[in-house]
């Protein structure tokens, strides 16, 4: 009877063990009390499973499949919460993106002439850049402005991943600190596959280089790093976001500038089990405005009032900025002649009054007739695909590919690349200088909406350098 006993107990226990031997492993957020020196000191007890660790911030993440780790690690002294992580969508797999039928062989690369400045606007499609005139980025790169004066700015792209070998890219991007915080995807870089890459198309929009050929960006001479944080198809978690902010504002990269062309809208006040999470990334995006990088962050496509009961993240996380965007109606048609219209909200940004720092160019798809064809330049197209912001966009073998793309995801970049070029020039300076030189110098709307759907205005990169 006692032999049979042990064998029931012994047949419970391995049963036992194979129930938590087939438990996932999961990840944790774990929140300190305080911030600074010795906030986690908590993390010892955690052992090996602590994957990243962040005094300053007083965050650790933390994986285990023991199902009481949660319970565990919140009884610890000096941890005010444990949440599990969420991955979320944070760029939309159906974003607004066309194509460019003209690509551009890796062999058209132009020779270096080192002997002068090279020319501005006269890219291949210069004349379909109606983004960079809005702002008047045509005209600082035409007086030398280009990101790299006294000093040479740094912008970190956190992002799905950009094509480091994007003709249109690689000269100004620096592969040595790039780098990826998605576990399944540990290359920063973009397959070449033909699709579109939605953070090489940031990426050019802030510092395509100035080379002859493709587009110009913003800030033509700044430097790129890339930081993947998302999957390609724009899925992460709060702990990859964390991860990449506290990297790029760090003494290895201490970039100028993150640009966050990225979002998920969740409702006020019923965040739930992701309110921990929300003071994660809060904790993360003010660190990084402490050690001297301005956040810049997109306001979201959902054409929603930010002062709702919804609210939008990272746009509303810490002190960073937050970009609306606009959008032209009637450019391919009519050019920058009547009755086209630019200076005003795109149909689908989000806005608010106490939410939107400043506006800048998006792009929107609301010419009709879309069956009409017109030409600007060399491209030819539907008349509405000329609303669109154009940049770099993928690479299919040796075919650098350009895509006309909408959102605020590509008014984001603007702004970024407008605070390059302040850097640039000016030298480096704390946030909230850079904030108030964009901010001031910006021109303001009485229009529709005010400062609700334009913040303080729309760009201008002229009036910011003056």
């Amino acid at each position: 009877m006692l032999r049979k006993l042990i064998a029931t107990v012994s047949l419970c226990l391995l049963a036992l063990v194979a129930a938590h031997a087939q438990d996932p492993i999961k990840t944790y957020v774990i929140v300190a009390n305080g911030q600074g020196p010795g906030s986690t000191s908590f993390a010892t007890a955690l052992g090996s499973s602590v994957i990243a660790q962040y005094d300053a911030i007083g965050v650790v993440v933390a994986q285990s499949s023991d199902p009481n780790f949660s319970t565990q690690a919140a009884a610890l002294p000096g941890v005010q919460s444990v949440t599990e992580d969420q991955e979320l969508q944070w760029i939309s797999p159906n974003e607004t993106v066309v194509q460019a039928d003209n690509a551009i062989d890796d062999s058209a690369v132009p020779s270096p002439d080192a002997s002068a400045l090279p020319p501005a606007n006269r890219e291949t499609f210069s004349a379909v850049q109606w983004n960079l005139h809005q702002i008047h980025a045509d005209q600082t790169a035409a007086n030398g402005d280009r990101g790299n004066g006294v000093t040479r700015a740094r912008v970190a792209i956190l992002d799905t991943g950009i094509v480091a070998s994007h003709i249109d890219i690689a000269a100004n991007l620096n592969t040595s600190l790039s780098v990826s915080f998605v576990p399944t995807e540990p290359s920063f870089v973009f397959p070449s596959n033909g699709k579109f890459s939605h953070g090489t198309h940031v990426a050019g929009i802030v510092a395509a280089p100035i080379n002859g050929i493709g587009t110009q960006g913003v800030a033509p001479n700044a430097e790129l790093v890339s930081v993947k944080v998302l999957k390609d198809s724009g899925s992460g978690s709060f702990a990859s976001l964390i991860a990449g902010i506290e990297y790029a504002s760090g003494p290895m990269v201490h970039a100028d500038v993150i640009n966050m062309s990225l979002g998920t809208t969740f409702l006020r006040n019923t965040a739930g089990g992701a309110g921990s999470l929300l003071s994660a990334l809060n904790r993360a995006i003010n660190h990084a405005a402490a050690q001297g990088t301005l956040v810049v962050s997109a306001a979201g496509n959902n054409g929603l009032d930010l002062n709702g009961i919804l609210f939008e993240i990272p746009a509303q996380s810490g002190n960073g900025m937050a970009v609306s965007a606009t959008g032209p109606v009637g450019f391919g048609p009519f050019g920058f002649n009547p009755p086209a219209v630019f200076d005003r909200l795109a149909s689908y940004s989000n806005f608010g009054q106490s939410v939107i720092n400043i506006a800048a160019p998006g792009g929107d798809a609301l010419y009709t007739p879309q069956s009409q064809v017109c030409k600007v330049g060399v491209i030819a197209a539907p008349c509405f695909v000329f609303d669109f912001v154009l940049s770099p966009g993928g690479k299919n073998g040796s075919s650098n590919l350009y895509f006309f793309a909408i959102g605020t995801s590509m008014a984001t970049p603007h702004v970024s690349g407008l605070a390059a070029l302040i850097v640039g020039k000016f030298g480096h300076m704390n946030p909230s200088q850079l904030r108030t030189l964009i901010e001031q110098s910006a021109d303001s709307f009485s229009g529709p909406g005010g400062t609700a759907v334009f913040g303080k205005g729309r760009i201008n990169a002229l009036a910011a350098l003056q």
